[in-house]
């Protein structure tokens, strides 16, 4: 793929722009692709027509304890995507609600679920506080504010689900039976694909593009080693060969910020593209979204 400087920027900048929003802020012994069991699950928490928007997952005790003694490392992918995390707006939560509270989440921009320790008594407070009231909702107690805006909620002292949809909002986090993120057959590819990863990036595209879900996964065989993979859904073998072509001249011609990537292809009704990508000790984590965006910008081409 041979583009101009004024249209790699332009692509990096979009395909970057739209990933950012999900990257605020599991270790694996291989890169061969895992199920991805983890992920799975966590994707198993939404529901499937949230397939459009961006998805984020964190392992978020993993992290804590791979940044142990170096925080700045891991500080861009260490925070869950989530606006109920928002810095700049008061917290429903509660006044000593702490990230650290939160052992995995799963999120897109309108809707969550995580797992860790929580006070519920203190959310409970908080959001009184704020004029929520519960109601029941079937099996749920959900709570809302009753002039219908904002987050609605339902949380235990293990697990908090927020939705801010408009109507029937919880559906976003209570899937039915076969119909939810991990029964998506893209969502699946890509975190198969991905395997054992403590983060993940899934940005769904959207035609002509021939890519159809764009995903970022990070591992890590210990804090000093960290991993890369990138994994895309294309439409059919003819676009995967080519996407690998391309990567693997995006690669050659970045040299040697790229250097030891392996560029792969998952065959089957819709392939896959993956690019494994290792960093030093001196490279962020989200590195390829942040500042090295030449290989998404391959696949945004």
């Amino acid at each position: 793929m041979r583009i101009s400087a004024r249209e790699s920027a332009v692509g990096a900048t979009a395909l970057a722009t739209l990933l950012l929003a999900s990257v605020t802020g599991c270790s694996a012994d291989s890169d061969d692709g895992d199920s991805g069991s983890a992920l799975l699950s966590a994707l198993g928490a939404l529901a499937g027509d949230t397939s459009t928007k961006q998805v984020s997952f964190l392992d978020a005790a993993e992290v804590r304890e791979l940044s142990k003694d170096d925080p700045k490392r891991f500080a861009s992918i260490a925070q869950p995507s989530s606006a109920l995390l928002n810095p700049y707006q008061p917290g429903l939560l509660g006044r000593n609600f702490e990230e650290g509270q939160i052992d995995s989440a799963v999120d897109t921009d309108d809707a969550g679920h995580w797992k860790g320790s929580f006070d519920a008594s203190a959310i409970t407070e908080s959001l009184k506080s704020s004029g929520y009231t519960q109601n029941d909702e079937g099996d749920q107690e959900v709570w809302s504010h009753p002039e219908g805006k904002g987050v609605s909620l339902k949380f235990s002292e293990d697990e908090i689900s927020y939705s801010a949809r408009d109507s029937d909002p919880m559906s976003a986090v209570t899937p039915k039976d076969g119909s939810s993120l991990a029964d998506d057959k893209e969502f699946r590819r890509a975190a198969e694909c991905l395997g054992d990863v403590y983060r993940a990036d899934f940005n769904p595209l959207s035609s002509p593009n021939p890519v159809r879900l764009a995903a970022l996964g990070q591992q890590a065989e210990s804090a000093a080693k960290n991993t890369e993979v990138l994994c895309f859904v294309v439409k059919d073998e003819a676009a995967a060969k080519k996407l690998e072509a391309d990567l693997r001249a995006a690669v050659s011609d970045e040299s040697p910020k790229f250097d030891g990537t392996k560029v792969t292809v998952e065959k089957g009704d819709q392939p896959v593209v993956r690019a494994v990508v290792p960093d030093t000790a001196a490279q962020r984590p989200g590195r390829l979204i942040l500042t090295d965006t030449e290989l998404w910008m391959t696949a945004a081409g």
